[in-house]
């Protein structure tokens, strides 16, 4: 396996007030239209597979994906951050013999994202760097851990992303993207409802839920 498409779904959706995952974009449910996005990206690199974390107990959501080429993944009950989901998913692929060359950590919950984002930034990956998008002078999600320090997330599993990039911040490079949907993610129904609606450009877009240049807060919650 060259590159791993993690993407973390396990959240309860809080903020939201019901399974956000399930909300449907252009008739389609919100991951699915995330994973279908993986997907096409996967099809345009080599030896890429994608994971999917999702809740310990989580059938609705598994039955739905078993048609899907994706490995579904189940994370421990409690915490469901974005660290335990990360780590848990970067165990998993160290336990199956897999050594990828980088994991590309996606949201559930931006399902906006362009495939040739995810490219990008996989085919500018390295072994021993962090690669972050960056669009408008703010960083965004997907982000590509490189090999070098995958081991290590195990022991940041109840961290987020923004303290994996400062322990690591000699290793974080930014990555220019024209993609204005890696900084939208959809918490709130008012972030759903502002998503579904294209602005005068086609762009659909989720309000930021953000300070700027910091990425943005763990998936799903």
């Amino acid at each position: 396996m060259e590159y791993s498409i993690v993407v973390l779904a396990a959240g309860y959706s809080h903020r939201f007030g019901s399974d956000k995952r399930l909300a449907s974009i252009q008739g389609e449910p919100m991951l699915l239209r995330t994973l279908q996005t993986a997907l096409e990206a996967a099809s345009a690199l080599e030896d890429t597979e994608i994971q999917v974390v999702l809740r310990a107990r989580d059938p609705v959501i598994a039955n739905g994906l078993k048609k899907m080429p994706v490995q579904v993944l189940h994370a421990p009950v409690w915490p469901v951050g974005i660290g335990t989901s990360l780590a848990f998913a970067v165990e998993t692929l160290q336990r199956s013999g897999a050594n990828p060359k980088a994991v590309l950590v996606c949201m559930g919950d931006m399902p906006f994202v362009e495939p040739e984002t995810l490219v990008s930034i996989l085919q500018a990956a390295r072994e021993d760097r962090i690669h972050v998008p960056v669009c408008a002078g703010t960083r965004g999600y997907p982000i590509a851990i490189g090999r070098k320090y995958l081991s290590a997330l195990s022991r940041l599993r109840n961290t987020g992303m923004e303290k994996v990039l400062r322990i690591f911040a000699d290793a974080v490079v930014d990555i220019e993207v024209s993609d204005p949907a890696i900084n939208c993610d959809i918490n709130r129904p008012d972030d759903f409802h502002a998503a579904v609606r294209q602005d005068l450009f086609g762009k659909i877009f989720a309000s930021p839920d953000k300070v700027a240049g910091e990425p943005l807060p763990s998936p799903l919650e």
